[in-house]
């Protein structure tokens, strides 16, 4: 068609609008493959390489070794069990290495950097460590590590299915390698330990039902706990974690595609009203309503395809640098980069589908008008145009004017900073969680020391050590589908290392501020915890909320605790100390410091401040095209007036005050709209963005968060408005010189 020799010139026209567009595009698509390639890359080879390493269906513990007889009956029901024996080894009294036997069957090893143990492992002194662990302590291939009193010498990191997170307890929220790692030794060399074996098994059901296996061992072992791997944190974290950036991505470059549409249309629109009596005559020599409306849809489509190939492009480009950030924080082996046919669909299908389909939409219903409305450029009048407006000047009245004139193009522009918004009170709001929580615990914890026995050894208690009760029960998350874990503590009455106090005749249960936020239970609620090794519900009343943010927790009196739990009114299994306590290592199943929780936190922070940091760019790009694009559609819809005024005096500074005077107060509002609504939002979708997290960090935004907010738009805003006014002083006089009926 010979009208398609002007898309061209139209381009050129306008080359930095239609730019703009394509830079709006490719971020759209670049978030939506980027996102979703570094997620299914890590899933999918994650899950291929636990496959090929044989990982276990779940895992169980037993306070002594399981004897013959009860190995026999697991064996005739076709359930595999492998000891998965560890020993949580002190190093210079702040480090735990927790050693395992090399694994020939389930939960196989990967070796990422070094060697494999040999033939003659039994003769060696060697030992694979987990990478992060031995980076962040140097721990060097070939190093020397001295290990109950002998030299091992480290031969390869290693990672290990069944602990793609490393953490110490089920219950840890982060990981922390600076204080914990894994290692894996020969059996030979595993014997020689004196310390205490924590006796875990790893199976494989085969088939077999995982409750009538767990009833199994409750009547033929002392069962302390029993874990499906679905509801191992170690091992899911991950895969939760990426699903989550996926959605999130998704949904971003939808939305942002949608908004890109729509400025499209505003655009197209604002073209045909400037070139309606050309179309009406069109329509009089015979053209076609679809003719003209394919025509009005090649620069868009153009315009779309181009943005969406590059940015589906650049998004396989940036997947990598997120792909690393994953194995920077979850020990896994090296994960390449995949390219599968859906994302090609996803990055430039999708895009080019939804500008189509909405440009259709809205072009169709403009292109209606018959020829003669067309020629006499006759529209049906806004009802914001006929508001009367007095007592004001004429600048007054002229910008109030102009913006009721445009507000449909000010509703996209709020929508734009909407999201553009949204995008950066997430990345802050991220950012001031993990802060808020390293405060939390440094406030809320007045003790330094938590240790976790295996047998309740008496030690002089006073001022500074507390006796607790500490069990961990179950309990089903509706957001993610399965069981959660939380500690279920009893604490002594008058207890100097809490903010609150239960009573000894007081049998009620209080859950902390971070289970009342995360599972929305309150005053009066009741809770079905689970204890998963005796196949117990207890069906517990809420009895209160207490300000407590460090994790999920339920606090009970601890002798009250005692009588629910059938144990002796004096039972304990746990020590509060203020100072470091003297317990042989054999008596503890686990220690955990204050220190190392805030380390484990920062260490979180400083694995996601890059990503932070990128969110921040992305959105203040954003704004920038935005506000650019939208504001400048304004002064392209009003050229003529712009250049009749200049003929009849106007000044520069004059015509920058009425045409772009009221943006200052539309982007004002739309902050003022933005901020608070986005921090809401967000607020409102936080728990469902961290349902994988084994804690709750509230959201919290401070001052500087919304001041740096503010920096942010009105920086963005006034480098759109220094184009704009470039834009502004190129229109020229002649305009107002043409033929204009």
């Amino acid at each position: 068609m010979i009208l398609n020799k002007r898309i061209i010139r139209e381009f050129k026209e306008n080359k930095i609008k239609y730019i703009g567009l394509i830079l709006l595009i490719i971020l759209s698509s670049m978030a939506l493959v980027a996102f979703s390639n570094s997620a299914d890359c890590v899933i999918q080879i994650g899950e291929k390489i636990a496959k090929e390493n044989n990982l276990q269906d779940g895992e169980f513990q037993v306070k002594f070794k399981l004897d013959n007889f009860t190995l026999q009956k697991i064996h005739d029901v076709g359930v595999t069990v492998d000891e998965n024996f560890y020993i949580d080894y002190s190093i210079n009294n702040d480090k735990t290495l927790r050693l395992f036997k090399e694994r020939k069957n389930l939960n196989k090893l990967s070796i990422v950097n070094g060697k494999n143990f040999s033939s003659d492992i039994d003769t060696n002194m060697d030992i694979i460590l987990d990478e992060h662990f031995a980076s962040v302590n140097k721990y060097s291939i070939n190093h020397t590590l001295e290990l109950n009193n002998s030299p091992y010498t480290v031969i390869g990191y290693g990672v290990a299915p069944d602990y793609s997170l490393v953490i110490k307890k089920i219950t840890d929220s982060n990981a922390s390698p600076e204080n914990f790692g894994i290692g894996f030794i020969s059996s030979n060399n595993f014997n020689k330990f004196n310390n205490n074996i924590t006796y875990n098994y790893s199976f494989k059901l085969n088939g077999f039902s995982s409750e009538k296996f767990k009833n199994i061992l409750r009547k033929n072992a002392s069962l302390i706990s029993f874990l499906n791997s679905k509801d191992n944190h170690r091992i899911s974290g991950y895969i939760d974690d990426n699903l989550t950036n996926k959605k999130v991505g998704i949904i971003l470059g939808v939305v942002l595609i949608i908004m890109i549409s729509f400025i499209i249309s505003v655009s197209i629109i604002n073209t045909i009203d400037q070139e309606s009596a050309i179309i009406g005559t069109l329509y009089s020599l015979g053209y076609l309503k679809n003719e003209l409306l394919y025509h009005f849809l090649i620069l868009p489509l153009i315009l779309v395809s181009i943005g969406s190939v590059v940015g589906t492009f650049l998004g396989f480009l940036l997947a990598r640098p997120l792909i690393v950030t994953s194995t920077e924080y979850y020990s896994l082996p090296y994960i390449p980069t995949i390219y599968t046919p859906s994302l090609l669909i996803l990055g430039i299908l999708v895009p080019i589908l939804i500008v189509v389909i909405v440009n259709t939409y809205i072009l169709s219903k403009r292109l209606n008008s018959s020829p003669l409305q067309l020629l006499r450029n006759e529209k049906k009048q806004a009802k914001m145009n006929t508001i009367t407006i007095r007592h004001f000047s004429f600048i007054t009245k002229f910008r109030l004017r102009q913006f009721l004139r445009e507000y449909k193009s000010n509703l996209i522009l709020l929508f734009g900073i909407i999201i553009s918004t949204f995008l950066l009170i997430f990345g802050l709001g991220t950012n001031s969680a993990v802060k808020t929580y390293i405060q939390n615990i440094t406030t809320e914890n007045k003790f330094q020391y938590n240790y976790i026995l295996n047998l309740p050894i008496e030690i002089t208690e006073n001022n500074d050590v507390e006796k607790t009760t500490v069990t961990s029960l179950s309990i089903f998350y509706e957001d993610l589908g399965q069981n959660i874990d939380l500690t279920f503590q009893g604490i002594k009455e008058n207890s100097k290392f809490y903010n609150f106090n239960i009573k000894n005749s007081d049998p009620g249960i209080y859950i902390s501020n971070n289970i009342h936020n995360k599972l929305g239970l309150n005053i009066g609620d009741t809770m079905f915890l689970k204890d998963t090794s005796n196949n117990k519900i207890y069906n517990l009343k809420v009895a209160g909320i207490v300000d407590y943010s460090t994790g999920l927790y339920v606090f009970m009196n601890r002798e009250q605790m005692n009588l629910l739990l059938d144990k002796s009114k004096s039972y304990f299994n746990s020590y509060l100390s203020s100072k470091k306590l003297n317990i042989n290592d054999k008596y503890i199943a686990s220690l955990v410091t204050k220190e190392s929780l805030i380390k484990s936190c920062e260490n979180m922070t400083a694995s996601m401040s890059d990503a932070i940091l990128l969110v921040i760019i992305f959105a203040s790009i954003m704004f920038v095209i935005t506000m650019y694009l939208l504001l400048k559609l304004i002064i392209d819809k009003n050229t003529y007036s712009i250049s009749l005024l200049k003929v009849l005096g106007y000044t520069q500074k004059e015509l920058n005050k009425l045409y772009l005077g009221s943006s200052f107060y539309v982007v004002l509002v739309s902050a003022l709209v933005a901020i608070p609504l986005c921090a809401n939002i967000t607020k409102a979708l936080w728990p469902n963005l961290t349902s994988d997290l084994q804690t709750y960090m509230p959201i919290s935004l401070t001052g500087y968060d919304y001041l740096f907010m503010f920096i942010i738009i009105f920086t963005s805003y006034y480098i759109s408005l220094y184009f704009l006014k470039r834009h502004l002083y190129s229109i020229p006089m002649t305009e107002a010189l043409k033929n204009r009926d």
